[in-house]
């Protein structure tokens, strides 16, 4: 019997045991559809900075020698149409994307430059900058799993604080944007009981990561928060801790959150908008004095 590609003491067999068993198919595939175009494929998202649970992504990142050409496109929807045919959670949930290394060294091209995309549940590949991100650098170099390939911190540099910073204030008022277009409107996305618990989450860590130069877990965060941040939102986030770990993601977001819940949510956005942008008032104001 074959031995597996990506046995590693650090992916989880709860709560989905077959995980490992999709994850060895997925990069037996890839290796297969890019020959020497793959350099590794690595795990990031919650598997990487931990609390993975029933409705997390298998978040991923394939690193290439250069960017994929039409046949491998092509190969690469193939593989992932054939994984998501295999049935089981962790098979219909892969997320992740396809990036070149040189990309990796250009730090002009973060946020901007859109790579080969696959999103949850989808087997099409799209051009996309979900993954181009600071913060997912910042996983993949720090807390990245090694499926196959090497080291991360060979291909890529640290990531400096400040960048992580400049990303959380531009993400904070996108998300609120979001947030607040369904505010009051019929069931969509944002004010699901999905929705709504993770808007509170996602300002939690956006908050932690502003203030420690660090991607944690959803929990870790809501820790954080609960010691650092005003009494006033305890219950929130409590809540939202809750009603994350509470009933699946199929009926959270098929129903509407509680009103109230909703607009305690957009107080919430509106002051961690606040705080990440009054540092840039107070750096602006200290400049000024000197």
């Amino acid at each position: 019997m074959r031995q597996s590609l990506v046995a590693t003491e650090r992916i989880p067999t709860q709560p989905h045991p077959e995980l490992p068993q999709v994850l060895d198919r997925f990069v037996a595939g890839t290796q297969n559809v890019l020959g020497d175009n793959f350099v590794g494929a690595y795990l990031v998202g919650s598997l990487a900075t931990g609390d993975f649970d029933n409705d997390s992504d298998v978040d991923f990142v394939v690193i290439l020698d250069h960017d994929l050409d039409e046949g491998e496109v092509g190969g690469l929807e193939a593989l992932h149409r054939e994984i998501q045919n295999l049935g089981g959670y962790p098979a219909r949930h892969l997320e992740g994307s396809y990036i070149s290394q040189p990309l990796l060294s250009r730090i002009d091209l973060v946020g901007v430059q859109p790579v080969w995309y696959v999103d949850n549940g989808a087997t099409t590949l799209t051009r996309s900058t979900h993954d181009n991100q600071w913060h997912v650098r910042w996983i993949l170099r720090e807390r990245g799993i090694v499926l196959a390939g090497p080291d991360p911190k060979l291909l890529i540099g640290p990531v400096k604080k400040e960048a992580l910073r400049t990303e959380m204030r531009t993400s904070i008022q996108e998300l609120g944007t979001h947030f607040m277009a369904e505010l009051d409107k019929p069931l969509g996305w944002f004010n699901s009981r999905f929705g709504q618990s993770f808007t509170v989450l996602t300002c939690c860590r956006m908050l932690h990561t502003f203030h420690t130069g660090e991607i944690q877990s959803k929990l870790a965060a809501v820790r954080w928060a609960e010691q650092s941040v005003s009494p006033e939102w305890d219950e929130l986030i409590r809540q939202s801790w809750a009603e994350r770990k509470g009933a699946g993601l199929g009926e959270k977001v098929d129903q509407l959150a509680e009103p109230f819940l909703l607009h305690e949510t957009a107080r919430f956005v509106a002051f961690v908008e606040s705080e990440l942008w009054s540092h840039v008032v107070a750096q602006s104001i200290a400049s000024g004095l000197h």
